[in-house]
């Protein structure tokens, strides 16, 4: 490993971005089992945990700022074994 090529780099497998303009960088204190679940979630996703993080604070204000929430639910019975499985879906709506 060196400074021109850090250990687990594969060359030719990264991907060029639009850049983007993050000046502004906070510290935060997690829980070591959610940091590691997270760390894997960019892991399975080939991003890092920052885009994570980011990804989640988005989402977070996304959720806080909606006025509508639509709520459909689906009751399905199945005719065979009588079952019934139910299926729901919100569907966010800015107002």
């Amino acid at each position: 490993m060196n400074a021109d090529r850090p250990e687990g780099l594969v060359e030719g497998s990264g991907r060029r971005l639009e850049p983007r303009r993050l000046d502004q960088m906070i510290s935060a204190r997690l829980d070591p089992t959610v940091v590691a679940a997270l760390r894997e979630l960019a892991r399975q996703r080939h991003v890092s945990l920052s885009d994570i993080l980011r990804e989640a604070a988005l989402l977070l204000l996304r959720h806080e700022n909606s006025h509508n929430v639509i709520t459909f639910r689906v009751d399905v019975t199945n005719e065979r074994t009588g079952g019934t499985e139910h299926l729901r879906k919100d569907i966010e709506v800015a107002v």
